[in-house]
């Protein structure tokens, strides 16, 4: 692959052309071609000659293999069809589409969701987008492609499922609406569908492979649910894509005619080059939502084989990240008790049982695919990757069906009943199977440690031997477990035993896992991969360089750590910051924390002060990236420079502190206003990531750097406040319905905690560290169901509370607690107690950030050794 005058590389996936005749652009209008991995050499060329006659740059998928991965949906769904993107320049873009589009007509490869067609006939789609724009950790904690317009709006670039244009640029191709191709479109048009038999209500699921959604049968008036099967994604090496499992599943439904707790098959048809598959709708509650809002299943009754009805329970944490929207504390709302764990699995069993009758192996069995039907009802759905008399296509979902999945030969029924057991551990405990190690038996193993931790004692005995024999790796084990289900007889569970966390063990884990970050930090600031990443690594504290650098300048007497801070602090000033707001954790602020800290000087020349909301509202109040986060920040940075001696430059940073706290007194920035809340949906207002919590720690922070007795007067006020309205926060944490939101670091007890601790000491106020520590032993009853090891929403903010409190204390409770926080992590993680693997955010793979990766466990790992020390965004 080469053009004369072009640079050509490669990396792991892509081969990139780039053209130095190309001007310098961010974003732009881009092009994508779509095919199928057989065609993939045919069609470069191809375009290779189209591109040769005019100034661009493009990169190709670089082989078969990588198209087949890239269109699966596995890996990234705004990447499916992208085999191939042409950066043109301004102006360019039509032209060169239109002779693509010729050369390339009649051609087939995936529908590229997030673009537009430029010819119907041809696979060549458009859509504007970054080309080397900015990117940053949004609110939510997700990374965002920032593209900022002429008029200096900004707009997220990232690919979604749908087509989306900023509001700066006029489509070249057409002047009319923007046009989702994703679902059929309700409403007018939609009686074209199926023939015009069936109207679409509503969507239940957009996915790569295809979307999902409800609708009503004209002819017969009845719901049905309608899932469609995209052409050519998720092909694989003998050209089986999504329809070939669409068109299996119709084969297994139709076997399995009658049979009680399946859906079953009312039609099937072709719309376009896709597949639709119509079943008898089931019901809109799957067990995965079911748990996630009501709470875990249990059975107290101590006969397995009975069903006593529902006890209450806490619902199970749900990560979704920090945001400003939610309900004030309190305000979970009225929940049913959960059913018994045994009812659930007793009629699992009888629809496995009846399915595996008619010969077939469901082999995807999840909570996803669960639907509950009222009360007393089960479904089992989804059964595209099933085996009937042995055959089916290759499948399995990590945790659940893929330890057990055959390689070769058919499935058999106890490969099930792995899914059962992995199935019954969710419903139990609200947590998904451990996948982060690559070693089966690790994970597995570490999954029943959770177990353990989750349902812990002599009460739960026979619980945890079902769980335990179902998902045992041999096949006659499970069969056994399942036949004691049954019948009620019990099995054994034994607990491996756990490790003895003394300060060597401890020293090991931190040693390990600060040379993993040492690691990471130079692969971000190596220039080369740097600039091949689709998506850059943030600057951000949150999620980018700037956290994890200031949580390596804490280990700079380990070998390799200083040069590595060294490179990821010239890397990080190297970036642009033009569209990078002033934020403590998500903004400016963080960013110049971390390069002063690490001898890097760098001077912005933008306000420190946080601009308007994205809404056009006043400008935001809370931590993270509002005036009580940059704020905090600054004092931090006035500290730093008063250390240096340089009084210039800290007079200027308490002077910006200053300017928040006038912000914060005078109601000019203010907390985004609470939504009308969902159950459960925890104490966002007064949490420390975008609620009353983050406001007060700045104010004691800034009354106890200035002495200014206003402030003073106004810390006091704000902690009596938050210490008034914990009591109920706490209460809420016990009851029904209480999600695990309200033991995180962002949102709940973990960060309101750390609050009330600092105002004890600064305030003097014992009370307050009283209220700490309700709120310490509220978190330790949540963290062995809170699925993430990370800062933000998991244990490892957790632990810090433990850690602050012990210290502020001297009690030995929280000391133990800390421990104990810390070996429920080592349970969710992979590798060995003294080399762990920490899973991140999306729990199947590490990652070094400080918010949602290891950086973030790191710290209190650190500390809990240390019996304190240095905590980000504390005065210390």
């Amino acid at each position: 692959m080469s053009i004369a005058g072009r640079a050509e590389w490669s990396d792991s996936t892509w081969s990139y052309l780039n053209d130095p005749r190309m001007p310098a652009m961010e974003h732009g209008w881009k092009l994508h071609v779509s095919t199928r991995p057989g065609d993939l050499d045919a069609v470069t060329g191809l375009v290779l000659r189209v591109l040769a006659r005019h100034v661009c740059h493009a990169k190709f998928a670089r082989d078969p293999e990588t198209l087949l991965r890239i269109n699966s949906g596995s890996v990234s769904g705004g990447c499916v069809g992208k085999a191939i993107t042409v950066y043109p320049p301004a102006g360019a873009v039509v032209e060169i589409a239109r002779e693509l589009a010729a050369v390339l007509r009649g051609r087939e490869g995936p529908r590229v969701v997030s673009d537009r067609r430029v010819d119907p006939r041809a696979p060549v789609y458009y859509r504007y987008g970054p080309f080397t724009g900015d990117y940053r950790t949004g609110r939510s904690g997700r990374v965002e492609s920032v593209m900022t317009g002429p008029d200096g709006r900004i707009f997220d670039g990232l690919a979604v499922g749908r087509y989306r244009c900023p509001p700066w640029a006029e489509d070249p191709f057409t002047t009319g609406p923007a046009r989702d191709e994703g679902l059929p479109p309700p409403g007018p048009g939609a009686g074209r569908f199926g023939g015009g038999r069936y109207t679409v209500t509503a969507g239940i699921a957009r996915k790569p492979q295809g979307n999902v959604y409800r609708a009503v049968d004209r002819a017969l008036g009845q719901p049905v649910v309608v899932k469609q099967a995209r052409a050519f994604v998720g092909e694989d090496e003998t050209g089986a894509d999504t329809r070939d499992r669409l068109r299996n599943e119709h084969r297994v439904l139709t076997a399995l005619d009658g049979v009680a707790g399946v859906p079953r098959a009312r039609d099937y048809f072709r719309h376009h080059a896709d597949e639709y598959l119509v079943t008898s709708d089931c019901g809109d509650r799957d067990l995965r939502r079911e748990v996630l809002d009501n709470g875990p299943y249990r059975d107290d009754n101590p006969d397995i084989g009975r069903d006593d009805g529902p006890s209450p329970e806490d619902d199970p944490y749900r990560d979704d990240g920090p945001r400003p929207d939610g309900a004030a504390a309190g305000a979970a709302g009225v929940h049913r008790a959960p059913h018994a764990l045994t009812t659930l699995a007793s009629r699992l069993l009888r629809i496995l049982d009846a399915v595996h009758a008619r010969n077939v192996v469901i082999r995807d069995l999840k909570p996803d695919n669960i639907v509950l039907d009222g009360p007393d009802h089960c479904h089992v759905v989804d059964f595209g990757i099933s085996e009937l008399d042995g055959i089916g296509p290759a499948g399995s979902t990590p945790g659940y069906s893929a330890p057990v999945a055959r390689t070769t030969g058919p499935a058999v029924p106890a490969d099930d009943y792995y899914a059962l057991g992995a199935t019954l551990f969710f419903a139990a405990t609200g947590l998904d199977p451990v996948i982060v190690d690559p070693d089966r038996t690790v994970n597995r193993d570490r999954t029943l440690d959770c177990l353990a931790w989750a349902l812990p004692g002599p009460a739960h005995q026979r619980i945890r031997s079902a769980i335990t024999g179902l998902l045992s790796f041999d096949a006659a084990v499970r069969t056994a477990a399942a036949d004691r289900l049954r019948t009620g007889a019990v099995g054994v569970s034994r607990r491996p035993p756990e490790p003895r966390l003394d300060n060597d063990l401890l020293e090991e884990i931190i040693e390990h896992t600060a040379e993993f970050c040492v690691t990471e930090a130079l692969a971000i600031a190596d220039p080369v991969r740097a600039a091949h990443l689709d998506i850059p690594t943030p600057v951000d504290v949150y999620g980018g360089s700037a956290g994890l650098g200031l949580e390596l300048l804490r280990h700079s007497h380990r070998p390799g750590v200083r040069p590595a801070v060294a490179a990821l602090a010239q890397w990080t000033a190297a970036q642009r910051f033009r569209s990078l707001p002033p934020g403590l954790y998500s903004g400016r602020t963080g960013v110049e924390l971390f390069l002063t800290e690490a001898g890097t000087e760098l001077t912005f020349g933008q306000s420190a002060l946080p601009g308007r909301a994205p809404d056009g509202g006043p400008p935001e109040a809370d931590l993270i990236a509002g005036a009580a986060g940059i704020g905090l920040g600054q004092l931090l940075l006035a500290r730093r420079a008063h250390e240096r001696g340089d009084r210039h430059t800290a007079d200027r940073h308490l002077a910006s502190a200053a300017d928040c706290d006038r912000m914060l007194a005078s109601g000019a920035a203010q907390l985004t206003p609470a939504g009308s809340g969902t159950p459960g949906s925890a104490a966002l207002r007064e949490g420390l990531a975008h609620g009353e919590a983050g406001i007060v720690h700045f104010l004691l922070e800034y009354a106890a750097a200035t002495g200014d007795p206003a402030a003073i007067s106004r810390s006091q006020e704000a902690a009596a406040r938050l210490a008034a309205r914990t009591p109920d926060i706490l209460a809420a944490a016990a009851g029904p319905g209480a999600t695990r939101r309200y033991g995180s670091w962002c949102r709940g007890l973990a960060g309101i905690g750390a609050v009330l601790v600092r105002a004890a000491g600064l305030l003097d106020e014992p009370a307050h560290l009283a209220l700490a520590q309700r709120a310490a032993r509220a978190c330790a009853t949540l963290a062995p169901r809170m699925p993430l090891v990370t800062q933000c929403c998991g244990l490892a903010g957790v632990g810090e509370l433990m850690v602050d409190v012990a210290q502020a204390s001297g009690s030995e409770e929280f000391r133990r607690a800390a421990e104990t926080v810390a070996l429920i992590i080592l349970s969710r993680s992979g590798g060995t107690c003294s080399r762990p693997i920490f899973p991140d955010a999306g729990l199947a793979r590490p990652s070094a950030t400080w918010a949602g990766g290891s950086a973030g466990v790191l710290a209190f790992f650190r500390r809990l050794h240390d019996h304190g020390g240095p905590r980000l965004g504390l005065l210390t």
